[in-house]
C-alpha cells in the first residue's frame, strides 16, 4: 500500500500514478469553511470514476472519507500504459469546497499478474 498526498484547489489535477495498482480509500481534509455538504472530489481513470468523496460537513477541518464507485473501483492504473488516462488519477471537486488535502492509498497488491500463456 502506498499512501500519495495532494493539495488540491479549485480545479482539476492529474496525479501521477507510483505503481500498478487501484485506488484502495480516499480521504480528505477541506482547509476552509466554504465547504459546503454535497461539494464533491472525485477520482477517476479518464473519464470513469472510481471514488467519490461528498462533504458532509461545512465546518472544514473535518476529515471525510470517499466511498468507492460501485462498477469501478478496481479500476487499474498503470504508470507504463501506452493509454495516458491511465497513468494518471484525475481528481476533480465540484461546488466550491475551497483547497483541501486528499489522501490517496494506492494498493499497488490489488492486481494478479498472469503470464499471456495464461490469460
Amino acid at each position: 500500500m502506498k499512501n500519495i498526498l495532494v493539495a488540491l484547489a479549485d480545479a482539476a489535477i492529474y496525479v501521477p500514478v507510483p505503481c500498478k495498482g487501484n485506488i484502495a480509500k480516499m480521504v480528505a481534509v477541506f482547509q476552509t469553511a466554504t465547504v459546503q455538504p454535497g461539494d464533491t472530489i472525485v477520482a477517476s481513470r479518464g473519464a470513469t470514476a472510481v471514488n467519490t468523496l461528498t462533504a458532509v460537513d461545512t465546518a472544514g477541518l473535518v476529515m471525510e472519507t470517499g466511498v468507492p464507485d460501485a462498477t469501478n473501483k478496481g479500476l487499474i492504473f498503470d504508470p507504463d500504459s501506452s493509454t495516458a488516462a491511465n497513468t494518471v488519477i484525475k481528481l476533480t471537486p465540484t461546488g466550491e469546497p475551497g483547497a483541501s488535502l486528499v489522501l490517496i492509498s494506492f494498493d499497488d497488491s490489488a492486481y494478479v499478474a498472469e503470464p499471456a500463456s495464461e490469460a
